[in-house]
């Protein structure tokens, strides 16, 4: 998986289907032992208070491996994310989901180190993999710019890319841009547009390198030292 692409389709089943396995062959195991004791005329009943007496304690003594567990099951249950996904949990935790289990998830950094991150410290999860983003930049220019020469230019060039069969499928809504302020010998000019889940890093140098032609062709750069 890659931080600058989508998961494909069968994500989800690629993120369910290790747990459910592990969780049938439990099941099956735990079955097969107490169906053979059975077979062999050795009462279970006591086997099984025991257990529950052991999994009660065990229970208040890892309240945290408890805890991540069932934050997991929850995470799982209603789709927080995916296998291939990229996802962000506070300031620090972000990564690619390369793999999970039932007490952790596995964070691929896009620099490279693989974080293992409990469930449970998870918190609120960003999911950037999922539907549509919409990406932003500004544009530095001078201050003698003309503010609505440069906005029809910008949306010239967004309708280009929409019409490019290479850049126009990646797009969910053009390339627009605006005044967004005013500083001393400056104009910032907000640029966004709207693509799909990870297409947004090869969409922006699109949008940059034409407009640094456009800019060229009718002699306008970009404002020095920003």
């Amino acid at each position: 998986a890659d931080a600058h692409e989508g998961p494909n389709a069968s994500a989800r089943l690629l993120t369910l289907l290790p747990l459910l396995r592990v969780t049938a062959a439990v099941f099956l195991a735990v079955m097969l032992v107490l169906s053979s004791l059975w077979a062999l005329g050795i009462e279970i009943t006591p086997l099984l208070a025991g257990a529950g007496v052991i999994g009660l304690a065990l229970g208040f003594g890892a309240q945290a491996l408890v805890r991540d567990v069932i934050a997991g099951i929850f995470f799982l249950a209603e789709d927080a994310f995916r296998i291939g996904e990229y996802i962000e949990s506070g300031t620090t935790t972000k990564g690619t989901v390369e793999r999970i289990s039932l007490r952790t998830v596995a964070l691929r950094h896009h620099n490279g180190p693989l974080i293992f991150v409990p469930y449970g410290t998870l918190g609120t999860v960003r999911n950037t993999s999922r539907d549509w983003v919409i990406e932003k930049f500004n544009l530095p220019l001078p201050i003698d710019a003309d503010s609505e020469k440069i906005r029809k230019l910008i949306k010239k060039v967004g309708e280009g890319m929409m019409a490019d069969p290479e850049v126009g499928p990646l797009m969910l809504q053009p390339l627009k841009g605006k005044l967004a302020r005013i500083d001393p010998g400056v104009k910032i000019f907000r640029c966004k547009f709207q693509t799909a889940p990870g297409k947004q890093f090869d969409v922006r140098a699109e949008a940059l390198k034409r407009i640094e032609d456009a800019l060229r062709a009718i002699n306008v750069g970009f404002a020095e030292g920003r």
